[in-house]
């Protein structure tokens, strides 16, 4: 027994992030605020999208904002491999979510991975990818250019913004397959779709976008 850790526990408890109820190690929300969250089932095909179908987990409520809040900027990880156990849950029981040969996280620019200690989405994708038994390349997309933080930009600005801000290093690695995109939010969809046209411009068959909440 790690004494250390059970008197962390007494003197700190964790505690539900919705409710402030007590928990058990490990949990982020208690079993009563999780019977809270649905799946959404509404999903985006549209002809002015690069990608084929876009999901998304949850509607982007005050209690999912706050949880990938703290995920990103309070280095919660708890938070991201809770996220990722119920993507692996939503992929698991869709009897129609369709056939998939590889997982990709959207990419940080280098700067800010250094500054944050870790990409949102490939904590993720990494857990789906083992889950799910598709194969995993955190590696084979780059952000090239240094953005700024869609939050504030409209439809127009975001596009702008992530123009030509990624690039694909080994394209053959992918050609002919179908992509499992790993976000965390979709809000107007212009990161994603940038990095679609990218993909299919170099042979990718089919682009399924996959994100914890769509605002």
């Amino acid at each position: 027994m790690n004494y250390f850790s059970v008197f962390i526990d007494l003197i700190f408890p964790q505690k539900c992030h919705s409710c402030n109820a007590k928990l058990t190690k490990g949990n982020v929300l208690c079993s009563h605020c999780q019977e809270q969250l649905f799946f959404i089932s509404k999903t985006i095909i549209s002809e002015d999208n690069d990608f084929d179908i876009a999901y998304a987990l949850y509607d982007f409520s005050p209690l999912i904002k706050s949880l990938i809040h703290d995920f990103k900027y309070n280095e919660m990880i708890n938070i991201g491999k809770f996220f990722a156990s119920k993507a692996v849950e939503f992929i698991q029981t869709k009897q129609d979510f369709p056939k998939i040969d590889f997982v990709i996280p959207v990419p940080l620019h280098s700067v800010k991975k250094r500054a944050r200690g870790f990409n949102q989405s490939e904590i993720i994708s990494k857990i789906i990818a083992k889950n799910c038994d598709y194969k995993h390349l955190p590696n084979v997309l780059k952000r090239k250019k240094f953005t700024q933080t869609q939050t504030r930009l409209g439809r127009a600005e975001r596009k702008a913004n992530v123009s030509n801000a990624f690039v694909l290093k080994t394209p053959q690695k992918i050609e002919g397959k179908n992509i499992l995109l790993i976000d965390d939010v979709f809000t107007t969809g212009a990161t994603v779709n940038s990095i679609s046209n990218l993909l299919k411009n170099n042979g990718v068959s089919k682009i399924y976008i996959l994100t914890i909440a769509r605002a």
